[in-house]
């Protein structure tokens, strides 16, 4: 199983049936729920650092990479590399979760029309355990599709599964993408790969839709979704 997770193509590039018209998709972490896991780093001159949640870990990674001159979306590999010792063993597991209900309330709510799945920047090896937690909550894990994107970016990644299958008349079977993310370097990613992108716009049905529900976080235990759209 661990080898069918490690590679996000092996569920895009698989047969995509008509009646399937709305793509649901879902971040995990401080989406679907809130872990306590940190990523440790120790850059080539000797500093370390404890980065304990995805904004402090975005952060490091994003100016580590403008110093070291790498251009890609997910820098980890790259300054791998470069001699960064990065350690991302928390995210290997799901560390004391809490679930975020008014996101997981929703995704209880599977339709035949709609394909589900979890995609995570997290590495393959974690996506059992995600399974895992998926059905402790009550979610039907049978019916979650998990997408560990390998560095790729959630954007492209979409971009892909428009194209995976298209119809009769040149159109993408894809009408709607529902995509639940607390992110916004990741939102403002899907926007402007979706939105108006020269790429898929002549396969895009004339009722598509992209609906962005940003997971916003009020207080300690209490979160709400701001609706965004192109």
């Amino acid at each position: 199983m661990n080898s069918l997770f490690e590679n996000w193509r092996a569920f895009i590039s698989e047969e995509v049936e008509e009646p399937v018209t709305t793509l649901r998709i879902f971040d995990f972490d401080e989406t679907i729920a809130h872990t306590m896991g940190a990523v440790r780093v120790k850059a080539p001159d000797g500093s370390t650092a404890t980065l304990s949640g995805q904004k402090e870990f975005e952060q490091y990674m994003t100016q580590a990479a403008e110093k070291e001159g790498v251009k890609s979306y997910d820098p980890v590999d790259d300054l791998r590399k470069l001699n960064y010792k990065i350690d991302l063993s928390d995210f290997s597991i799901v560390k004391d979760p809490e679930e975020i209900k008014v996101v997981t309330n929703i995704m209880k709510q599977f339709s035949d029309d709609s394909r589900t799945y979890v995609m995570t920047a997290r590495r393959g090896n974690s996506l059992g355990p995600i399974l895992d937690y998926i059905q402790q909550i009550g979610i039907d894990s049978s019916q979650v599709r998990p997408i560990a994107t390998e560095g790729e970016s959630k954007g492209d990644v979409m971009v892909a599964m428009m194209r995976n299958k298209i119809m009769s008349d040149g159109k993408s079977n894809i009408r709607r993408i529902e995509y639940y993310e607390d992110s916004q370097r990741n939102i403002d990613d899907v926007l402007s790969k979706i939105c108006d992108n020269p790429a898929i716009n002549d396969i895009k049905p004339s009722d598509f839709e992209l609906v962005i529900y940003k997971v916003v976080k009020q207080s300690e235990d209490i979160y709400a979704l701001q609706e965004i759209r192109c």
